[in-house]
């Protein structure tokens, strides 16, 4: 399986934010990063690591200071994840992603 993982600009209601990213494995989206306000005004990063699938644990999200270390931080918590889960959870994974007839899918 690709261990490589890249981001894509996330599309939320049709319109890109900047600074907010989807991390892709293997075509599927396995996660989120993006910059947000940090408490006393300063900007950090949050960042999410899952499958819609799969109960998230809290130590696959957290806050960053900077791109760099979110990412780091994202790595490995995927890691950790990816070791945990089976071929037919990134089967269902897959399914419900290209499932969209979900309600997030639909422009109202």
């Amino acid at each position: 399986m690709p261990d490589d993982l890249s981001l894509r600009k996330a599309v939320i209601g049709g319109e890109t934010a900047p600074h907010d990213y989807l991390v892709i494995w293997d075509d599927l989206p396995i996660g989120r990063i993006f910059r947000t306000n940090a408490v006393g005004g300063g900007e950090e990063w949050s960042w999410s690591c899952f499958l819609p699938n799969v109960p998230q644990r809290s130590h696959h999200r957290g806050r960053a200071s900077r791109l760099e270390y979110a990412k780091a931080e994202f790595r490995k918590a995927w890691t950790e994840l990816h070791g945990e889960i089976s071929h037919d959870q990134i089967r269902a994974a897959r399914a419900m992603t290209s499932d969209h007839s979900r309600p997030w899918h639909q422009r109202g």
